[in-house]
């Protein structure tokens, strides 16, 4: 975020993020100044030390927990926590992804999430 506060390219953000289009990389490096910092940390902070957990056991439909193989978010520790309080949890850790799982492994993410809907999914491209 200091980088892009500072001005940055693309071609910057590839060294953070190796696997992402030049289009995706392009967004990033636009929008990443924009970001606080604090809502960032407060948020991940929030992540595990808000008491969400008490209400999942009160959730009465199939739940898809997708996590990144490289996310340091949702911990194992978590995973476990969650896959006893839910009645009907799948999880499925999409490999070479980070927090953004879509940019990092779209295929990988679709896959997930097609499974869970018993659907095959593709992108569909954006019209011009």
């Amino acid at each position: 975020m200091a980088l892009a506060r500072k001005g940055c390219s693309a071609q910057d953000m590839k060294a953070f993020c190796p696997t992402w289009t030049e289009e995706q990389l392009r967004l990033r490096a636009q929008w990443l100044h924009t970001c606080d910092e604090r809502a960032i940390v407060e948020s991940f902070e929030g992540f595990h030390a808000d008491d969400v957990f008490a209400d999942f056991p009160k959730i009465r439909v199939p739940v898809l927990l997708i996590t990144a193989e490289r996310g340091e978010v949702v911990l194992p520790q978590d995973v476990r926590e969650m896959e006893g309080l839910f009645g009907e949890l799948a999880h499925v850790r999409v490999d070479n992804a980070g927090h953004m799982i879509p940019w990092d492994n779209e295929e990988g993410f679709y896959k997930a999430f097609g499974q869970f809907l018993g659907q095959h999914l593709v992108r569909v491209p954006q019209a011009c």
